[in-house]
């Protein structure tokens, strides 16, 4: 769905919160992850994924996205396997940067008093680690992460979250790049806009019927003008 079929969708200008998702929305680490699952299957000797597979395959719980990869749990665990890809993935990931426009888009949104927030599959503290290193911090009034490192429970968290804000969810919209994130959304009685280059391919997103642009800048294009 392209910017100009965004108008009948909401006035998007009204929003009065925004939440984020972080890898992949704000985050630009697919591309580290399609490296780290093919060092994986490498191991085991099994086929490799391409970015465009990854984008067509992956889902939450993340479980069942090995299983698509040809992963044997009677062989390697589903908690060894987690273990394995957030060994590399913590001590490479300052090699991913910010996705293009991500930082003057919070930025922006602050300046027009917009209250944010993150809400991520991402282990909490690591997480809380990602933004202050971006020096991110002080943009975000909340910053929601899990409290594992096995990928689940990113509904409930939004669940408590809406739960807990004095806002109407209406007035409330979640940005992210799954078909997970449009779920949540979905949880949390919330709008929801999904942008395409991150961890699901566009023909995924769009299946859900949620807007669906290319970039932060579409993002932005209808937030803050």
């Amino acid at each position: 769905m392209h910017l100009c079929l965004l108008s009948g969708y909401k006035a998007f200008m009204k929003f009065k919160h925004v939440i984020w998702d972080w890898n992949g929305t704000l985050w630009d680490d697919t591309w580290l992850c399609v490296e780290i699952n093919n060092h994986m299957l490498q191991r085991r000797g099994l086929p490799e994924i391409t970015p465009e597979i990854y984008r067509d395959k992956l889902c939450f719980p993340v479980d069942r996205y090995y299983c698509q990869l040809g992963f044997d749990y009677s062989l390697d665990p589903y908690r060894i396997l987690a273990e394995e890809f957030i060994e590399e993935y913590t001590r490479r990931r300052f090699e991913c940067e910010l996705q293009s426009g991500a930082r003057e888009l919070i930025q922006g949104l602050q300046s027009r008093r917009i209250p944010q927030a993150v809400l991520s599959a991402y282990q909490h503290d690591t997480l809380l680690q990602a933004v202050e290193y971006f020096q991110l911090t002080a943009f975000f009034d909340d910053v929601i992460g899990l409290n594992d490192i096995y990928a689940a429970g990113k509904v409930e968290n939004g669940r408590k979250y809406i739960a807990g804000l004095s806002m109407n969810p209406v007035d409330v919209v979640f940005i992210g790049d799954t078909l997970h994130d449009f779920e949540v959304a979905e949880a949390m009685g919330v709008s929801c806009i999904l942008v395409s280059n991150g961890h699901n391919s566009r023909s995924r997103l769009e299946s859900s019927g949620a807007p669906v642009v290319d970039s932060l800048a579409e993002v932005n294009a209808f937030l803050l003008h």
